[in-house]
């Protein structure tokens, strides 16, 4: 007999001794439709990541088995095993040799903004700057045209972790020191364990910034607590703002921000930063 294909909707199989309940139950839960484009096992993968998501299931909680999800949507378990590898795999649940599959922590938040904003502004209780590398340049060209500077202007590096309970991501964050002139000493107070004076100037606009996917090598596994090869996110982010004596912005901060993906969620308030960037500005 050919095996059932868990994007053509075959219904499920009952077989086998039946395993202790789980913790939580699956009702409200609506079904996979049948007869589409989008294969059952990813509907009911994102059926239960929304679930998930929501946070109605507590953490280390244990998960539904296959068999009460087979039960549940009336699905075959070709189809209930890729879903609950996509799970797994986004790090929403884990599994527990011989004893079952449990429900993830939460993801932490890992706010999208450079150095300025994370110092100026820190919503996420909890999460701790700590600098790792302060260094001063003047010959590094691509840098030099990112940020639009003039040749011999000094271009600050400040490399430093994002912890939310743990280290989260790297922040590799590169400013003109002449546009935003409290930063360098404000990240030398952190680094030596003082707190920072923060500056006003200057007044943030717009952020550009893009993502893509790759895996931790060596120095990032080490410094992430994480596993040469886990996957991360990295991103390339642009901070534009406004100085007292210019009527146009300009990039004040270019941030390469490496983040583990199995544990963090990337976030963003777009309308409330532009928000902020504007009335800054007039």
């Amino acid at each position: 007999m050919e095996p059932e294909n868990p994007a053509s909707g075959g219904r499920r199989k009952t077989s086998g001794r039946r395993k202790r309940p789980s913790q939580i139950g699956l009702e409200g839960l609506r079904r996979p439709e049948r007869g589409g484009q989008v294969p059952l096992y990813y509907q009911l993968g994102e059926i239960l990541k929304q679930r998930l998501e929501g946070g109605g299931w507590e953490p280390d909680t244990l998960f539904p088995s296959e068999r009460e999800i087979e039960e549940y949507f009336d699905v075959s378990r070709a189809v209930v095993r890729p879903a609950l590898s996509l799970l797994e795999r986004d790090g929403d649940i884990y599994r527990r040799r011989g004893s079952g599959t449990y429900v993830s922590a939460p993801k932490r938040r890992v706010p999208i903004r450079g150095l300025i904003r994370s110092l100026r502004e820190d919503p996420f209780n909890g999460s701790r700057i700590a600098i790792l590398r302060i260094r001063r340049q003047t010959n590094d060209q691509t840098i030099a045209d990112f940020l639009d500077v003039s040749p011999g202007q000094t271009v600050a590096q400040v490399t430093s972790i994002l912890r939310i309970d743990k280290p989260i991501c790297i922040i590799d964050s590169f400013f003109p020191v002449a546009r935003v002139p409290w930063l360098l000493a404000a990240a030398i107070s952190l680094q030596g364990g003082e707190q920072p004076v923060l500056g006003e100037s200057p007044s943030l606009g717009r952020i550009d910034a893009s993502f893509e996917s790759s895996s931790c090598g060596p120095w990032t596994a080490k410094s992430l607590g994480a596993r040469t090869g886990d996957p991360i996110f990295i991103g390339r982010l642009f901070q534009y703002g406004f100085s007292a004596d210019q009527s146009g912005e300009r990039p004040v901060e270019l941030t390469r921000i490496l983040a583990r993906s199995d544990i963090s969620q990337l976030h963003y308030e777009a309308a409330s930063s532009l928000e902020r960037g504007r009335g800054r500005s007039r």
